[in-house]
């Protein structure tokens, strides 16, 4: 039968089951982590974690603008 392009499948004994599908909304998805923050004055590089505070950011690139 394969050589008159027939497809030969084993024969079935039981009906197929299924999963059911169960979708939630209350489900948070896990937010994607943020790549790191680099400021760079220089030779200088500091890296920062993303989450890290706009006020330390300004403090940090303060200092590096002075030592300049």
């Amino acid at each position: 039968m394969a050589r008159e392009g027939k497809l030969v499948l084993p024969a079935v004994t039981e009906e197929p089951n299924f999963a059911a599908l169960v979708v939630r909304k209350d489900v948070e998805a896990a937010p994607e982590p943020a790549p790191p923050l680099d400021l760079i004055c220089g030779a200088v590089t500091v890296r920062l974690d993303a989450r890290t505070s706009a006020a330390r950011i300004a403090e940090i690139a303060r200092v590096l603008n002075a030592a300049l």
